[in-house]
């Protein structure tokens, strides 16, 4: 190899924002970049030409009491006897200010006959923490739903029946019937909580027809006299679990709001379904959503009528989890209209 051929190749190596050796097949350090050299000195390194010329895997077996370190020996000497593979190690590597992770990426090649190891070290620190969060609030979400379930809805049915008891003593009956009422929305509260805290994710991804979920989903919501027309709709690929809890939130927010709001005078609302380019529609001929709460009624802290409102909220959920956009409008008929876009809509 030319000068000029080195001089571009160390200069190509520099420009790497990420730490890189290269290791001959010996495992000695022959060639390291700028990236590597500042961290080294950034880091109290000791040796004063950045180890060029140390052999790595001499200095790895000298931490073998660290089973990170053997695995990295042990992936490094496959390589350079000929592993044709990429080798992958994530470690920790904390300083004295603060935690930090490192990947280190190895892969061989063969160079005018002989064979050579590039090691790159990158930081993954920021992704580490992010996984870490997630963890404890995994655990953290997983201990307030045995709260919910268990500890919490107990003493909710030991209040609801002393309650029904106290309210055959006709001295008390009021004060016995808002005991039994609290208890009820307090279990409302619940139900809704844990709905929300389980549609963030999708279990199983199957063809789901839309007219067959909404129709379904009809069939579980107390919607008395009111009505609904399902246009033609596409099939998408998504939790037919989640849909179909989409489905009931919206159904029960048209007969709840129509009927709480004074929307309409007679029979219940006209519900409607039909197809959107990339996704679908629900809309009603109710109240509708004022334009200005449509951008907060779907946080899960928001609703109109106290605390608890999370039908919304669990609906935004459900979009972003099929990798869709919920747009809150007006109907034609000046009800909401709810649009469902950006899903993976299944071909014809």
């Amino acid at each position: 190899m030319g000068s000029l051929s080195e001089g571009v190749v160390a200069a190509g190596l520099d420009s790497v924002p990420i730490e890189v050796a290269v290791l001959d097949a010996a495992g000695t350090i022959v060639l390291v970049n700028d990236a590597w050299r500042r961290f080294a000195d950034a880091n109290h390194g000791t040796d004063p030409d950045h180890w060029l010329g140390e052999n790595y895997l001499a200095i790895s077996r000298e931490a073998y009491a660290d089973p990170l370190a053997a695995r990295a020996v042990e992936g490094l000497e496959a390589i350079l006897a000929g592993d044709d593979g990429t080798f992958l190690l994530e470690y920790p590597c904390h300083s004295a200010e603060e935690h930090r992770w490192f990947v280190m990426e190895a892969a061989g090649f063969d160079a005018d006959g002989e064979r050579y190891a590039v090691v790159a070290h990158y930081n993954v620190t920021d992704r580490k923490l992010a996984e870490l969060r997630s963890t404890a609030r995994e655990q953290q979400l997983e201990t307030l739903l045995g709260v919910l379930t268990h500890d919490l809805r107990n003493p909710l049915n030991v209040i609801e029946g002393y309650a029904e008891l106290l309210s055959a003593d006709l001295d008390h009956a009021e004060e016995a019937d808002r005991i039994r009422q609290a208890a009820i929305r307090i279990s409302e509260i619940t139900e809704a909580t844990l709905a929300f805290t389980q549609s963030g994710a999708l279990s199983s991804v199957v063809p789901v027809r839309i007219d067959e979920v909404a129709r379904e989903a009809w069939r579980t919501v107390a919607t008395g006299d009111a009505t609904l027309t399902v246009h033609e709709t596409p099939t998408i690929h998504g939790d037919r679990r989640l849909l179909l809890q989409l489905f009931e939130n919206l159904f029960r927010n048209a007969v709840t709001y129509a009927a709480s709001e004074g929307g309409r005078a007679g029979p219940g609302p006209a519900v409607t379904v039909g197809t959107l380019s990339g996704g679908f529609y629900i809309e009603d001929d109710g109240p509708g959503v004022p334009p200005g709460i449509r951008d907060v009624a779907v946080r899960a802290d928001f609703s109109t009528q106290g605390v608890g409102g999370l039908g919304l909220a669990i609906v935004q959920t459900i979009v972003e989890a099929h990798g869709g956009t919920l747009t809150i409008t007006d109907a034609e008929s000046g009800g909401a209209r709810f649009e469902i876009r950006g899903v993976d809509v299944a071909p014809d």
